[in-house]
């Protein structure tokens, strides 16, 4: 579920923040670009959330490029040694994602997005994942 800024109501009735991309919208035929997921709300502890980027390009479904948890940072293989670099600004409760040397191949629509993890007082459920993508910011 993706949309504006608030709160996704999940399936099991936890509210969960939706992360606002800025900004919306980036045209640049070559240089370098930050595009920036803010967590106003988040309710866990911000550096053990686990935050995700997703690519995608005009007439394609969305491909997964990188995550950034706890002291992890991983990346999908065809990115890596590429001019992409994702940071967490813990104390703004912000995740960047920076692309460096801008090649015509960068030209798609970047997703950030959180998966938050619930515990049920059910034994026979352990947890469940939700995830949260912000608005869409194209290149």
């Amino acid at each position: 579920t993706w949309g504006a800024a608030g709160l996704v109501l999940s399936p099991h009735g936890f509210a969960q923040e939706i992360p606002i991309q800025t900004p919306i919208s980036i045209t640049k035929s070559q240089g370098s670009t930050r595009l920036q997921c803010h967590f106003k709300e988040i309710s866990a502890n911000f550096d053990s959330t686990t935050i995700h980027w997703y690519q995608q390009k005009e007439n394609k479904a969305p491909e997964w490029m990188f995550y950034i948890s706890t002291g992890t940072t991983k990346a999908d293989k065809s990115l890596q040694g590429r001019t992409y670099t994702i940071e967490r600004v813990s104390r703004q409760k912000i995740c960047t994602l920076t692309i460096k040397n801008i090649a015509p191949d960068a030209a798609a629509t970047y997703y950030c997005a959180y998966w938050d993890s619930h515990y049920s007082r059910n034994p026979a459920i352990t947890s469940t994942n939700t995830p949260s993508v912000a608005q869409p910011q194209m290149i």
